[in-house]
């Protein structure tokens, strides 16, 4: 099982990764975020129909594994489309000019030096998808859990119920492109997003009410943040890097993600200690992710700081203005391009420059120390 689940890890990690930069690679600007959106609410119906079919499937035929057969017919396909996109693509090339073709190369031409100078507001973004996108992921693994034991629901109640967190996305998120669009404010979203998913988890965790609301309350902060996420980045990379820059983004999800539900397991055990069998062991849990949700309400406060203050409102911007914004800031933006490219590169790196990625590579081995931990 958990070399299994190393690679749907491995599958899942990438293929969302290639597929952003497939769309930053075909749409720029105004259409990035309506493409963006289509694809994660794509994503988003997925997710809700698996998690609520999941069980009524296992009973109807009688065995567990039959929800994994549907999961895989479904993984069958999806190859199949990338197969036919590729041949698409090659076709493409084939009909193509020698010029068009440099001209594509040259845009997409990556240098590894690029990423010592990736901006700090862009680390910012790494550090909010560490907090808030590990804190989405984390309530996800333990949402239908959580409803059943709390809440008293059985399997397939508890299995609706949680699909319920997918289900906002399906209808914000397509509107949300569209809204970035025409009124930017992706900052001011990624601050609303953080402080719904806090006080979701306090909802869930210290109220009687309906768990239904906080659900729907969790599922508005996933369908506001990784949008607003997203397109922020694809607005102060290159596209040369911006494949670079997204799987850094997700793998600072992934690792925030391994570290916060390996805390989740073990302060469900501790607080199992302190409470009868028949009871919820929730409480540390619970409260664990309403901190974890101020602090990642905290990083998006400081990303919107910034930007206003650093970057004159670019990624607030709309798509009317967002060429007024982008050229005042325009130098700041290509210095990383002709810092990596100049020959003397090293003079310009600075000792900061080093701490993000040192810090993301001991996160990294944290997560698997952990992880071995844990195993063992």
């Amino acid at each position: 099982m958990v070399v299994g689940r190393i690679l749907y890890g491995l599958g899942s990690g990438t293929i969302t990764v290639v597929q952003e930069t497939i769309l930053g690679s075909w749409f720029k600007g105004k259409g990035l975020a309506i493409t963006i959106a289509i694809q994660i609410t794509t994503s988003r119906i997925a997710s809700f129909l698996s998690m609520g079919t999941a069980i009524p499937v296992a009973k109807r035929f009688g065995f567990y594994g039959a929800a994994f057969w549907a999961n895989f017919i479904v993984c069958a396909l999806s190859f199949g489309i990338n197969l036919v996109y590729m041949v698409a693509m090659k076709h493409i090339h084939r009909e193509a000019s020698p010029e068009m073709l440099a001209r594509l190369r040259s845009k997409h031409k990556f240098n590894p030096r690029l990423v010592l100078f990736f901006f700090g507001i862009y680390w910012l973004i790494i550090v909010e998808s560490f907090t808030v996108g590990a804190g989405w992921t984390s309530f996800l693994h333990i949402n239908s859990e959580l409803v059943k034991l709390r809440f008293g629901a059985n399997d397939a109640v508890a299995a609706w119920s949680a699909s319920v967190s997918q289900i906002m996305p399906i209808f914000i998120v397509p509107f949300l492109g569209w809204f970035f669009d025409f009124f930017g404010l992706r900052t001011d979203m990624l601050v609303v997003s953080t402080a719904t998913f806090t006080f979701s988890m306090a909802l869930l965790g210290f109220t009687k009410a309906n768990p239904l609301i906080g659900l729907v309350i969790f599922s508005i902060s996933l369908a506001l943040g990784p949008l607003s996420e997203i397109t922020a980045i694809s607005l102060i990379l290159p596209t040369s890097s911006l494949g670079t820059g997204l799987g850094i983004y997700k793998s600072a999800m992934n690792i925030g993600s391994t570290i916060v539900d390996i805390v989740v397991g073990v302060l469900q055990d501790r607080g199992s200690r302190f409470v009868e069998d028949t009871e919820h062991s929730y409480d540390y849990v619970m409260a664990f992710f309403v901190v974890w949700g101020g602090l990642s309400t905290l990083v998006a406060c400081s990303v919107f700081l910034v930007d206003k203050l650093k970057w004159n409102g670019l990624l607030r911007s709309n798509a009317g203005r967002r060429k007024e914004a982008y050229h005042a800031v325009k130098t700041k933006i290509g210095r990383p391009m002709l810092y990596a490219s100049a020959p003397n590169w090293r003079d310009y790196v600075a000792f900061w420059n080093y701490i993000p990625l040192a810090t993301l590579a001991a996160m990294l081995l944290i997560s698997w120390v952990l992880f071995g931990m844990k195993l063992a």
